[in-house]
């Protein structure tokens, strides 16, 4: 591989360029180096300083030294004076501290590289690029029941999974997006239930989140009923389970109509978030194949019967009895997923999949894991669950049974009333038609940013109020920074401001240094969401880069600056900044208006 090449295969193009520094500076300075210090070695080897101020990549000389056979303290100096009048544009200067040596890069150099391959869209594009072969990945995420209520707790879920996606596309895999509806089992025939015997009719809009309603009034009259009302109402319930699982009659066709009635609602409420799903699978139709693998791997002994039951034995690893098919012969949720794994494996050829799950399933997964590893399945060792913690309001849980929800129907009206408050006073100046546009994608970019902003396995409070504020560390804040930094470049270009004035080494203030820092990370954090699934580092950076750009706004004038050149210098700066912000946030499914 060549120098050239070697570079372009790595990640960080600045931290790439001081690796290649390193190893000049080696080969100048030392009679022989070993082989296998080849530059993405040494690029491994550099780490970012717990400050700033300390440098912007920091190279731990121990593991250099023990190939070498030289002493940690007495290579870092030696290292550092060589690279110190290397006459390396990435070398600004050295700061030893015993085995450590700390590398300031200096500002015209990242701003050189990474403005013009920021704006040309070419700096994005490299994370796309890998040596080995990406792993087919489909992502599970949503899961919705039919016949409940769609609620804010929901959305989580549904924004994990599409940033996940969107982040695994933008590191170059090849994803599928699936939905898993679940659209059979007792939930639904308590719901008929009380519908046929109250006669109840469906309003003509919400028939979904109606449903949900009738769901949890079903549970409330179960869990009251009396002694002598549950096993007729039990016995009634389990009649209507029936009639669904038969496949015709009044009650089967009632099935159909009001499965469809959810499904309707929950393609608008994705249609409305921007979720993406490549294909839909349900729980109705892996039913009958869960019964035929139970059978399959009990004539291969994978499977035992205890007590009149079909499962697996992991007790020794603490992972329980696993049920895959109950003593009245019907199987289990963890039965219907392993129909579906062999399904994603065979039919759609997944290497990995992710389940994007509630922390309720911790077990279940385990155990479904498990049994696919002893079942034969290689892609069982790539199998994850995304878990997360659970969407509260501030006066506690939330509980479709229980109905104290909030439904998408009522976040969706809530945020545009809240954010109206803030919009409103466009109007006039604005068309009806950009106002309903700006409302949508605020309304959209508070709740997205909201479910994914916090490490996904904690718990998170919905306040309303708290989400859309526009400041702090929200979705509002971060839009209202693209938009502002866009007013800035119009009014540039109304001013008739030429890029081709740009001297970009005179962005070397401090200000304009940590912001291009946190440009020239991006792509690194972005591979680190994917790496660890969480989407909550890449809202993170993108949460200081936009604090690091009005730091700067706020000290280096753009349209006043002192000269032509650092004029249009700073106006290639805020470009990159938006293209940058716009490009992160579109990894979580947002899109800022342009202005605000």
């Amino acid at each position: 591989m060549t120098h050239s090449s070697a570079i372009d295969q790595l990640y960080d193009h600045s931290k790439a360029q001081v690796a290649a520094a390193v190893q000049k500076a080696l080969l100048g300075s030392l009679a022989e180096v070993p082989a296998g210090l080849e530059i993405d070695k040494i690029y491994g080897m550099l780490e970012r300083p717990p400050e700033a101020h300390m440098g912007d990549y920091a190279l731990p000389c121990f593991r250099l030294a023990k190939e070498l056979k030289r002493k940690p303290q007495e290579l870092a100096e030696e290292l550092s004076k060589a690279l110190s009048t290397s006459g390396s544009p990435w070398i600004e200067k050295i700061d030893t501290a015993g085995a450590f040596m700390n590398i300031h890069v200096p500002a015209a150099a990242l701003a050189k590289y990474l403005i013009p391959s920021i704006c040309d869209g070419s700096l994005a594009a490299r994370n796309t690029k890998s040596a080995l072969p990406r792993p087919d990945v489909m992502i599970e995420y949503s899961q919705p029941n039919t016949h409940k209520s769609f609620h804010v707790g929901h959305m989580r879920n549904v924004v994990l999974g599409d940033s996940l996606g969107r982040i695994y596309k933008a590191c170059g895999y090849p994803v599928t997006m699936v939905n898993y509806i679940g659209d059979e089992g007792a939930h639904i025939a308590k719901c008929l239930w009380y519908i046929l015997k109250n006669k109840h009719k469906a309003p003509a809009d919400h028939r979904g989140e109606w449903l949900g309603q009738m769901y949890a009034a079903a549970t409330n009259v179960l869990e009251d009923a009396t002694a002598d009302e549950k096993p007729v109402y039990n016995a009634e319930v389990s009649q209507v389970l029936r009639y669904i699982e038969s496949k015709k009659g009044e009650t089967y066709q009632l099935w159909k109509e009001t499965r469809e009635w959810s499904l309707d609602d929950f393609r608008e409420i994705y249609a409305w978030s921007g979720a993406h799903f490549d294909h839909w699978f349900y729980e109705s139709e892996v039913s009958e194949e869960s019964q035929e693998i139970v059978e399959e791997y009990l004539k291969k002994d994978v499977f035992v019967i205890s007590d009149g039951a079909v499962g697996l034995d992991l007790k020794e690893e603490k992972l329980g009895f696993v049920i895959l098919r109950k003593s009245d012969g019907n199987t289990t949720y963890a039965t219907k997923d392993l129909a579906l794994a062999r399904r994603k494996f065979s039919q759609f050829k997944t290497e990995k999949a992710i389940y994007v799950v509630a922390s309720e399933q911790n077990l279940h997964f385990k155990q479904v894991f498990r049994t696919l590893d002893k079942m034969g399945f290689q892609q069982a060792k790539n199998c994850y669950h995304l878990s997360y913690g659970m969407v509260t309001l501030p006066d506690g849980k939330m509980s479709s049974r229980k109905g104290n929800v909030i439904t998408f129907s009522e976040l969706r009206e809530r945020l545009g009333l809240e954010l109206a408050k803030y919009l409103d006073k466009y109007k006039g100046e604005w068309s009806d038609a950009e106002i309903a546009d700006a409302s949508h994608k605020l309304a959209t970019g508070t709740i997205r940013y909201g479910m994914v902003c916090s490490d996904p396995v904690k718990d998170i409070v919905f306040h309303l109020q708290d989400w859309c504020d526009f400041e702090g560390n929200t979705g509002p804040y971060l839009m209202y920074a693209y938009a502002r930094t866009r007013s800035i470049l119009r009014k540039a270009k109304d001013s008739g401001i030429s890029n081709s004035d740009a001297k970009l080494s005179l962005l070397n203030s401090q200000e304009e240094k940590e912001l291009l820092r946190y440009l020239n990370d991006l792509n690194n954090v972005i591979i680190q969401a994917s790496e660890s699934n969480k989407p909550s580092l890449l809202c993170h950076h993108l949460f200081n880069m936009s604090k690091a750009n009005n730091r700067s706004l706020a000290v280096n004038l753009v349209l006043k600056a002192d000269s032509p050149a650092l004029r249009s210098a700073r106006v290639l700066l805020a470009e990159a900044f938006t293209e940058s912000l716009k490009y992160g946030l579109s990894l979580l499914g947002i899109e800022p208006p342009e202005r605000m």
